[in-house]
């Protein structure tokens, strides 16, 4: 099979990755079929696939069921050989195209209404997300964000103090796993002169006092020690604060937003998490989805990384198709931080303009892709193509004599035909 698919110009086969389609012989053989050819079979119980398909190379087009199943085939003639390509469409595509409009604009009139300049939204869970956190944004409750590490929560902490009335008023944070106990009681209560050995002579105010009017920020609110989140509670409770080693009472008017990427009811049934402080912290629950569960996003928030690193290090590149692919299929167990990451490790590292998979990182090319689907027979398709690309820039370069001469016959950039005749095993030189 695979001698006869390398006659198939590798033009054709690529544009049909996206379909659902068979290729057979000039008499009727058939050569391959992809996995969405059986896919959607599988879905329309009592069509004979076969039988459509012979109507459609004897015919050029077969309707089956009312109209909801059309197959086109197509007739390829090459000078040593000819075969046939048939393709199956939704008889109702252009109404579901117009269907998707609808739902793209509405997507796009949602964002709109968020204005959300900085933050990245794209799929509807994190649009969502972000609805969410504008709505309760203007009431000074508190709010509780929950997600994986890396998944975006002080990006959504920052979208709420932005969208609220005070948003002239400062926004402090602080990292409550990354301040030792003793340190973190000082840092957000603030001491008075003397309070202990090493204090400020003129005392320090705390992070409740500096971010007064404002909103404060208590990131991995699960990591803070028990002892702590009493006194945390006693603030929430009273409005105000007293410094360490001082008698004066300090009246608060503060937003407070927690987040966690940890499940804070089981550290309530271990005894590890104040039951009280949990539903004084949790009057608003704001649940941020991982990035594998957002696929749309990934793309959007590759690009966004990108031009930023771009501009900050006055480079212009750009990732190649294959990357873009391999990124949108990945599931980033890091989430935004670790694409974020990648994308400036790929920037800094690659002496390209355009970063190809062999600038990614190997520890990421040998990761699994759990959610790719099986597809059988995926590699007997890619064997042909590759051997037709081997075919085409061996000839290429045995007329052309150089490498540049070769990716100019080729319509080609030299670096990127260099990478490809590296990956394929062609020498260049």
């Amino acid at each position: 099979m695979a001698k006869e698919l390398q006659w198939i110009r590798p033009e054709v086969l690529l544009s049909l990755i996206h379909t659902a389609f068979r290729i057979t012989n000039a008499q009727g053989k058939e050569l391959y079929r992809n996995a969405g050819w059986d896919a959607l079979f599988a879905q329309l119980e009592g069509i004979d696939a076969d039988k459509l398909a012979a109507e459609a190379l004897a015919g050029g087009t077969a309707q089956e069921r009312s109209g909801i199943l059309i197959l086109q085939s197509t007739v390829m003639a090459e000078p040593d050989f000819t075969y046939v390509v048939t393709e199956i469409y939704p008889a109702n595509l252009d109404e579901l195209a117009q269907e998707q409009s609808y739902t793209g604009a509405d997507i796009s009139a949602r964002l709109n209404r968020l204005k959300l300049r900085d933050c990245i939204a794209n799929s509807t869970s994190m649009i969502s997300v972000f609805e969410k956190a504008q709505q309760v944004a203007n009431y000074p409750t508190t709010v509780l964000l929950m997600g994986e590490t890396g998944v975006g929560k002080e990006v959504v902490a920052s979208f709420i103090h932005r969208n609220s009335r005070r948003i002239d008023k400062a926004f402090i944070k602080i990292n409550c796993s990354a301040i030792p106990e003793q340190l973190l009681e000082s840092e957000l209560f603030g001491y008075e002169t003397g309070a202990f050995t090493g204090a400020k002579a003129k005392g320090k105010p705390g992070l409740f006092e500096l971010a007064n009017h404002g909103t404060l920020l208590l990131d991995e609110i699960g990591d803070m020690a028990l002892s702590l989140q009493a006194k945390l509670l006693r603030v929430l409770q009273e409005n105000e604060i007293m410094r360490l080693g001082g008698q004066k009472a300090i009246p608060l008017n503060v937003r407070i937003i927690s987040s966690t990427n940890r499940n804070l009811r089981d550290l309530m049934e271990k005894g590890l998490f104040s039951e009280a402080l949990y539903y004084r912290l949790n009057v608003v629950e704001i649940w941020i989805p991982p990035l594998r569960e957002r696929r749309e996003d990934i793309l959007p928030l590759c690009g966004f990384f990108l031009s930023q690193f771009c501009e900050k290090y006055k480079l212009e590149k750009t990732f190649s198709q294959e990357v873009k692919e391999y990124f949108a299929r990945y599931d980033w167990p890091g989430n935004v931080r670790e694409l974020c990451n990648m994308v400036e490790n790929t920037i800094v590292s690659s002496d390209c303009s355009v970063i190809g998979l062999e600038d990614v990182p190997q520890r990421m090319i040998a990761a699994r892709l759990p959610h790719t689907p099986p597809a059988p027979d995926a590699t007997s398709m890619q064997d042909a193509v590759e051997s037709m690309q081997k075919d085409v820039i061996k000839a290429a370069l045995e007329k052309n004599g150089s490498l540049r001469k070769a990716a100019k016959a080729l319509d080609m950039d030299p670096a990127t035909l260099h990478r490809l005749a590296k990956k394929l095993g062609i020498p260049t030189v």
